[in-house]
């Protein structure tokens, strides 16, 4: 199906999109090398102002049709070579749409080895093998009439028998490669056939095997497994049988399956009927099944995984644009018990200016002296906020600057906790030493914590997005797709929000189109050696930054208080010269137009301007000169934790307490209300509507209120809910944990930061003795984790 046209029709179809803007995306992207944040930016007229998520699905659908076409054209050429490309099989092959297709054609041709079914072919026995599928004689006759003809004792054919086996071969062979059957019967497999899990005998002697348990006797058909709100019991399933506590297989009808072989190869002649039966059993058994059984695992994983990743995605976008505090001094505070809490001071541009350590803790609880030393350092540097991350003893932190802070008392200063997740791995990365090359790692960690808090998109971008701790079942899925889906949200954040050229780091640059790690190195450098740039133009002097680099990078960088005020704004400097026309033709300054509503507004309702710039285009640019420093975050708003609540014992049966969502599954969201364990807040309980996806009501980073409904103490494991409906009941600890089906209904990697957790996910099929009596205890144990 190498046919252009045909090729963007079929683009054009998938996506609902105009064949025309498919096809000046593909250029743009192809032949003018523009990036996806360019196009979606300053192309919007060619492209008929479509978002980058199509512009993405354009382009993967274009990899995917080279792909096919590299293989198609590899599966001609290597069957050609092979002289057996005959018109029909040469016309199928052109015709095939998918890569199972076109591997199914191909399958025959690709044995490393001789097949026993290629052997008896040598040996002359292909036409025995079509009478037995064609003949109505019985097999006595056939015997009478052809042995002497099929018998070969030099080539190892020395009897009848020997003759019938290797047809038999031919005939399993033929079966198994029929592509039409082979179609035919992948169709069904995805209708009709079961996934079924069982605990294998050596999974006894495995540690942690019980994670598993809901999987020990299981069963969910094939298209339940393909619906998004199933991955992650297929990535659970398929975790558990990768750890060999799990016996995996794909079941399916075996008589339907004869049936079907049967309805391509008919038994005409009763005599051979037990014969050619044995052979069909055989194909499918030996070939089919097994064939079919792996492509389908194979093809559950890349759809679990393309979903897993996907909420990733969306999880990451929401981290990365966070609200935002923007140009405040803010100390960062790394806590600790025994070795003292890590203190880093940052300025309004996030530049570090001072660290030290307190006690606040025991052993050495040298409380006033720590509060004395952080009032000091408040007044020396005027710090607004303090960011306290949000791991161990946090919270006693959290209280020693509330209670003995007289700047935190008094509410001149907000002290409040933040994620610290990823701050630990930065601390130790190349990034960091390059950094700050003589500081301790605890030090690094608590100048991350103190800009993550400033400015989240900022420091975030230093970190591999996997140590970010938003992902699900990050360590299972495809690595290298991954890298490439988080690499491009990243890239899509950083541009969207725009950066500061002359504060900006080499990472952050590195982001920006068309940029990269080399260039954004050689930026800094001659910033460095050179001082601030005072307009775009002086772009071009930094070494290999070309003119195309120029086109594909110059608006996503801002020059605040520059020579251009448009060097602040979103606007390219490929339309500085008509808009300095329309500003003299109107007898205004660029700089007058910049903060003039009056001419703004002119601007807007010029027709000839909109028709000479296009309307996406001049849309932009008004709303850039409203808002020239707009940046699309939010500002950041505190959450105020509950002060009574200090640990879980503290918690209270159907009360609300504020939390932020930390992280969102298929199956619901864990939420940060203020003590180490984080609870869970299952789909079901997260609005008194019925939710189908929780990424349709909440976001990473938002505020929530959550009611308690379970808590398990023994395993430290919380159960939330958002839904109004209460009852007033006392909590209980539980010293035995509650039996229920579903107990690994979540996923601990989206709390254990950076810990490959091995927890399964849950089961939800009917599987053989259900314990009716706990049922209402299974639901409402449902909700519930454990923490580490």
């Amino acid at each position: 199906m190498n046919n252009p046209i045909a090729f963007i029709r079929n683009i054009s179809e998938s996506t609902n999109l105009p064949p025309n803007i498919v096809n000046n995306v593909l250029d743009l992207m192809i032949n003018q090398q523009c990036s996806v944040p360019f196009i979606a930016r300053y192309r919007k007229e060619v492209i008929g102002g479509i978002d980058e998520v199509k512009i993405r699905e354009i382009f993967d659908l274009h990899e995917l049709h080279v792909e096919t076409e590299q293989r198609r054209a590899f599966v001609l050429k290597t069957i050609k070579e092979m002289e057996l490309l005959t018109p029909d099989l040469e016309k199928k092959i052109n015709e095939a749409i998918t890569l199972n297709q076109l591997e199914d054609l191909y399958a025959p041709f690709k044995a490393k080895k001789k097949t026993k079914g290629m052997l008896a072919k040598e040996k002359g026995l292909q036409p025995l093998a079509d009478l037995l599928l064609s003949t109505e004689l019985s097999l006595t006759e056939l015997q009478k009439q052809f042995e002497s003809a099929f018998i070969k004792p030099e080539l190892g054919v020395a009897t009848f028998e020997d003759a019938l086996n290797g047809a038999k071969d031919i005939i399993i062979e033929l079966i198994a490669h029929n592509p039409d059957l082979k179609e035919d019967f992948r169709k069904d497999f995805w209708n009709e056939a079961l996934m079924t899990s069982t605990m294998k005998k050596e999974a006894k002697e495995i540690e942690d095997a019980h994670k598993y348990k809901d999987y020990f006797e299981y069963t969910e058909p094939i298209r339940d497994l393909k619906e998004k709100k199933a991955t992650h019991r297929f990535m659970a399933i398929r975790r558990g049988m990768n750890e060999k506590v799990l016996s995996v297989n794909v079941a399916f009808d075996e008589v339907a399956a004869l049936r079907k072989i049967e309805r391509f190869y008919p038994l005409r002649n009763k005599d051979l009927m037990d014969l050619l039966q044995k052979c069909y059993e055989r194909a499918y058994k030996n070939y089919i099944h097994p064939s079919l059984d792996l492509e389908i695992k194979t093809d559950l994983k890349k759809f679990a995984d393309e979903h897993a990743i996907e909420i990733f995605k969306i999880n990451l976008k929401n981290v990365l644009l966070a609200p935002y505090l923007g140009s405040k001094a803010v100390m960062g505070v790394d806590p600790g018990v025994r070795t003292g809490c890590k203190i880093a001071v940052i300025d309004q541009t996030g530049k570090y200016l001072i660290d030290t350590i307190i006690y606040p803790h025991p052993p050495q609880n040298f409380k006033t002296q720590s509060a004395q030393i952080m009032d000091a350092l408040i007044h020396q540097f005027n710090i607004e906020y303090i960011a306290i991350g949000n791991g161990t003893y946090s919270r006693e932190t959290l209280a020693f600057f509330e209670q003995l802070v007289s700047a935190v008392v008094t509410g001149k200063v907000k002290a409040t906790l933040t994620s610290e997740a990823g701050a630990s791995i930065y601390s130790t990365s190349d990034v960091a030493r390059k950094e700050f090359p003589d500081k301790d790692p605890t030090v690094r960690s608590s100048i991350s914590i103190a800009r993550r808090f400033q400015d989240p998109l900022a420091e975030l971008v230093k970190l591999d997005p996997k140590s970010i701790g938003v992902g699900q079942y990050q360590h299972d899925v495809n690595q290298a797709m991954l890298k490439k889906s988080l690499g491009s949200v990243v890239e899509s954040c950083v541009n969207y929000v725009g950066v500061d050229l002359n504060t900006a780091s080499s990472s952050l640059l590195s982001y920006i189109s068309g940029i990269g790690p080399g260039l954004s190195e050689k930026i800094v450098a001659f910033r460095e050696d050179n001082g601030r740039f005072l307009n775009r133009m002086e772009l071009k002097k930094v070494p290999r930054f070309s003119e195309k680099i120029f086109e594909q990078a110059a608006g996503f960088l801002r020059i605040y208080n520059g020579e251009n005020p448009l060097d602040g704004t979103f606007i390219h400097p490929e339309q500085y010269d008509k808009l300095t026309t329309w500003a003299k033709k109107n007898k205004i300054s660029v700089h007058d137009l910049v903060h003039s509503e009056e001419y703004i507004i002119k601007m807007q309702n010029d027709k000839a301007l909109e028709k000479e710039l296009g309307s996406y285009t001049l849309s932009d640019i008004i709303k850039s000169l409203k808002s020239p420093c707009q940046d699309p975050r939010t500002e950041f708003q505190s959450t105020d934790f509950r002060k009574d609540l200090q640990d879980i014992n503290d918690l209270k049966l159907n009360e609300w307490y504020p939390g932020i969502v930390t992280n969102i599954a298929q199956f619901g969201a864990f939420v940060d209300i203020g003590i180490k364990e984080n609870g869970l807040l299952h789909i079901s309980e997260i609005c008194d509507h019925f939710v189908e996806n929780a990424l349709n009501e909440l976001k990473v980073g938002q505020s929530v209120k959550v009611r308690v409904t379970s808590v398990d103490f023994e395993r430290r494991r919380i159960s939330l809910s958002r839904k109004t409906v209460a009852t007033d009941a006392p909590v209980t600890h539980t010293t035995k944990p509650v039996k229920h089906e579903m107990r690994d209904h979540y996923d601990k990697e989206a709390y254990h930061k950076n810990n490959d957790s091995k927890t399964a996910a849950p089961a939800a099929c009917k599987r053989p003795n259900n314990d009716t009596p706990l049922k209402n205890k299974a639901f409402a144990a449902l909700k519930s984790f454990k923490v580490k």
